[in-house]
């Protein structure tokens, strides 16, 4: 069992303060003075301060214990080639002879295997302080490897990579330790990610050429697996090709970044740096006393020295409560014997059962392969410090720093720095200004607004920082060419890091979120289809005959002449028609009959108009007749009636489109999208059958369909004249609307989709400038602004078709008719009334016609006559007879009667008295000779 918990340190303290009183107590039995105890190291040539350090943490030992019951003594043994093994053998032997309690080192691979046999033979307990590779987990069953572990220390460059969530990375090795410790993290990648570059650095040292291909390579992620010393000429020669520049991120898995130097090698550096960290603080002291820069490798001797001897000690202690006592201290051992060391295989056991507090490395546990557990802080370079951000052991990785520090050092380093924005030219989001003064923003010496300019000024006096705009040197939004694995437009600028954030109608797509980053959508919307509104059609002259067809008005027609002279038929033969014409006369010769032609005639036409008659049937079968005309009549002028309403104020329309669907299914009407766009990408990619459909048939028509910008799309919607669509994103379509009222939008949105504010994979401003738009958003400020570039902006520069408020004036009046609508009807009226006064005048000319002849005068002199009566709007009465006062005038009276019963005009008998009064005057005594005027 352990003797003490790995997480509590204070067990340490307890155990040392009862070994210390142990050893006190029996020191007197032991004659006052420590068993002298053998440790040997090997070491290759170079390797001198590995050296220092194991001697130094034997003195260290020495002087820090109040009681030793040991005193180990440091025996050397070097060899001068990494890959001697017979040198490595004979120095093993010369350990054995000299009676060690252990061997430490030697850090090759190449040679640490001879010496852990050699040890494992005869029982010697080998200590390893080296990496070890993955492939070689598994030694002999006498070694303990200080070392952290090596499937552990890749899990954890694994763990570090997966959450920093890279998509794409060079990795940069040594040795081929290094890449043993960097293969989990690459099997991390998939076949469907973006590729991985493997860069082997060799021998050295110039590393620039190989740099300068990373450099140009446009991958900004990077993993360094360098050891020491070349770690830190591999960081400079890097700054010098440019690749500590902004937005490079970097992983150092050497696993103590702090005592690299590399705060002094990457000096005013922007790039993100993340590494690991195994060592404690303490090893600055030991650093300080030894004026050395101590690295992980040689802390972690020092902490395998102070681990062997608290074992020793603790064995100590339980030989004395033991009835069998294990001897502890070693003989001299022969390569060539058989003797063994009676205490190894305790000491080794004891090794995986204590728990080691390290004062350099950490916790130190051991599992059964003797491969040692650990725990590693993860760091960040912020503002020239080393920063811990994680903490990694076998549970997995943690974070330490919690979300609002993270956020406190990102706004600090937005502050310092200077945002480079691209977008491209495209009302309402960024225009030029050519009228007025100038305002807005200054690019390229011309002047530019817009919504995205008000956006990121909103965003940056939230987040203090300043920016600088651009526009996108190839104009287009950003699309992949498969062929080439390259994109173009905005993104293409992001990826370069030639920019820091693109803003514009950019939309947010899966394809492009592969590559870049965004935020929070600032603005929804969705694919719909721009169509030029349909030519209303002006109201029919005649619209009002529009409830009844052609074939009803014609059947009406002959059912009133049919009806009338069934009438007219019916009546001469019915008995009860005739009447008689004197009622006086109860005798009377003749009998006559109402129902003739004309009035059969007017009967039917005044029921059909609603006005009655005067002229009524009394024999049943004219009733019955009349009766059915009736019923005839109401349902058809019900039924006018109800339908006359709507069709005086429906509006004809040409044949157009109300859907998608609807054009897939139609050939006349062409439809296309921006070339190399997210609406093309969309049908493009798309599953749904009818939009496969619609991408087919826009892709194969001829000529193209597609076209460079959205400008373009709108301008061929107009002249197209109801023959071409454009598919654009809803806002676009909204903004054009209100430019222009020809325009319209059909149907409903295709997609729901968003425009983002995108920026660089894995950038630290992403989270911030999301917040930002979020709030701005709950603020209704991006309402505001939309408001203000989409309506009032069109207005006051006088661009605006003021469609929203035609819209209005006809949706108020859409229920009110306007003479286009029942012009028809005054027309007939005119022209019924004009037809009737000609009737009026061609009886008037027949009775001035009928008065000259009968009075044998000039047809002017009736005519004048007949038109000074007419004008005559006093003479409110006709006399009808005139009184006979001589015989002279008896014949002229009896003319005027029979003129007047003849129904001669009462003008002519005026004119007939005017000549009486002439003839009476001419004979001298106003009386009549007996002359008879005709």
């Amino acid at each position: 069992m352990r003797i003490w918990n790995r997480r509590t340190p204070s067990s340490r303290t307890m155990l040392r303060f009862l070994i210390v009183l142990f050893l006190m107590v029996a020191k007197p039995c032991s004659g006052g003075h420590p068993y002298p105890i053998k440790i040997g190291a090997i070491f290759h040539d170079g390797d001198e301060l590995h050296k220092r350090v194991f001697e130094y943490a034997v003195t260290k030992l020495k002087d820090e214990r109040v009681a030793p019951v040991f005193e180990l003594q440091p025996i050397v043994k070097w060899i001068n080639v990494s890959t001697d093994s017979f040198n490595t053998a004979a120095a093993a032997c010369q350990l054995l002879e000299e009676g060690v309690a252990a061997i430490f080192g030697p850090g090759s691979t190449h040679t640490r295997g001879v010496v852990s046999s050699i040890a494992a033979h005869f029982d010697v307990p080998h200590i390893e302080f080296a990496w070890r590779r993955i492939e070689d987990a598994f030694p002999p069953a006498n070694n303990v490897n200080v070392h952290p572990n090596s499937k552990s220390v890749s899990e954890a460059i694994a763990e570090v990579l997966k959450a920093v969530e890279w998509r794409q990375f060079t990795a940069i090795y040594k040795t081929q330790d290094g890449l043993s410790r960097i293969q989990d993290a690459l099997l991390l990648h998939g076949p469907q990610d973006f590729p991985v570059s493997i860069l082997h650095l060799g021998d050295g040292p110039d590393y620039r050429h190989l740099l300068k291909d990373v450099a140009s390579s446009n991958k900004f992620n990077i993993i360094v697996d360098v050891e020491n010393p070349y770690i830190t000429d591999v960081l400079r020669q890097a700054r010098e090709v440019k690749l500590f520049e902004d937005y490079y991120n970097y992983i150092i898995t050497d696993l103590d970044i702090t005592t690299t130097g590399i705060l002094d090698v990457i000096n005013e550096s922007r790039a993100n740096i993340t590494g690991f960290r195994l060592l404690t603080d303490e090893i600055d002291v030991i650093s300080t006393e030894l004026n050395s820069n101590i690295q992980a490798e040689q802390a972690i001797l020092y902490d395998s020295v102070n681990m062997l001897y608290d074992v020793l000690e603790v064995l100590y202690i339980r030989n004395q409560n033991s009835e069998e006592p294990v001897k502890i201290e070693p003989t001299a051992l022969s390569c060539g014997g058989t003797d063994k060391y009676e205490a190894g295989p305790t000491i080794l056991s004891m090794i995986h059962e204590l728990t080691k507090i390290g004062k350099t490395t950490g916790v130190m546990t051991f599992d059964e392969t003797g491969q040692r557990d650990f725990e590693l802080q993860i760091v960040e370079i912020q503002q020239k410090h080393f920063v811990q951000t994680a903490i990694w052991d076998k549970d997995g990785l943690r974070f330490t720093r919690s979300s609002e520090e993270r956020e406190t050092d990102t706004a600090k380093s937005m502050e310092d720095k200077l945002f480079r924005v691209t977008t491209r030219e495209g009302a309402p989001f960024m225009m030029e200004v050519t009228d007025g003064p100038t305002r807005g923003i200054m690019i390229d010496n011309k002047w530019w607004e817009g919504y995205s300019i008000d956006l990121i000024d909103e965003i940056a006096k939230m987040l203090n920082f300043k920016y600088k705009f651009e526009l996108v040197p190839d104009g287009k939004y950003g699309s992949y060419n498969k062929k080439t694995k390259t994109w173009d437009g905005l993104v293409k600028r992001l990826l370069d890091h030639a920019a820091d954030l693109a803003l514009c109608d950019l939309t947010i797509t899966s394809e492009r979120k592969q590559a870049v980053d965004f935020t929070m959508p600032f603005m929804n919307l969705g694919i719909s289809i721009l169509y030029r509104k349909p030519e209303v059609k002006p109201p029919s002259l005649f619209s009002f005959l529009s409830p009844l067809s052609t074939d009803v008005w014609i059947y009406m027609a002959t059912a009133y002449l049919g009806v009338s002279l069934m009438l007219f038929i019916q009546a001469r033969m019915a008995p009860s028609e005739w009447d008689n014409p004197h009622p006086c006369n109860p005798e009377p010769t003749e009998l006559e009959n109402n129902f003739n032609l004309k009035n059969s005639l007017w009967l039917t036409i005044g029921s059909l108009m609603q006005q009655g008659s005067d002229v009524l049937p009394k024999a049943p079968s004219i009733r019955m007749v009349a009766g059915m005309w009736w019923f005839f009549v109401l349902i058809m002028v019900s039924s006018y009636t109800a339908n006359l309403a709507a069709f005086l104020t429906m509006t004809k329309m040409e044949v157009t489109i109300e859907s998608a669907e609807d054009l897939a299914k139609q050939t006349k009407i062409k439809y296309g999208a921006v070339k190399g766009g997210s609406t093309s990408s969309f049908f493009r990619d798309s599953n749904f059958s009818t939009y496969q459909r619609m991408w087919t048939a826009m892709a194969d028509a001829k000529p193209s369909v597609f076209t460079a910008t959205n400008d373009e799309g709108v301008d061929r919607v107009i002249k197209g004249k109801g023959d071409y669509a454009f598919l654009m994103e809803s806002t676009s379509i909204e903004y054009r609307e209100e430019q222009n009222c020809e325009l319209t939008r059909v149907g409903h949105p295709l997609d729901s989709k968003g425009y983002g504010i995108a920026m660089p994979l894995n950038s630290n401003y992403r989270t911030m400038i999301s917040e930002a738009v979020l709030k701005l958003q709950e603020q209704g400020v991006l309402n505001k602004l939309k408001k203000k570039w989409w309506k009032d902006h069109l207005i006051a520069t006088k661009r605006s078709g003021n469609c929203t408020n035609q819209e209005n004036a006809e949706e108020e009046n859409s229920n009110e008719l306007g003479m286009d609508n029942v012009g028809g009807i005054f027309l007939v009226l005119w022209c019924g009334c004009g037809f009737a006064f000609l009737i009026a005048i061609f009886e008037f000319l027949w009775n001035v016609r009928k008065v000259a002849v009968e009075e044998k005068i000039t047809p002017g002199e009736a005519l004048a006559a007949e038109f000074k009566f007419i004008v005559n709007i006093r003479a409110v009465t006709k006399p009808v007879k005139m009184a006979k006062s001589s015989s002279t005038t008896s014949s002229a009276v009896g003319g005027f009667e029979r003129a007047a019963s003849t129904g001669r005009s009462m003008v002519g008998s005026f004119l007939r008295l005017n000549i009486l009064d002439k003839f009476d005057k001419e004979n001298g005594n106003n009386k009549s000779n007996g002359h008879k005027i005709n």
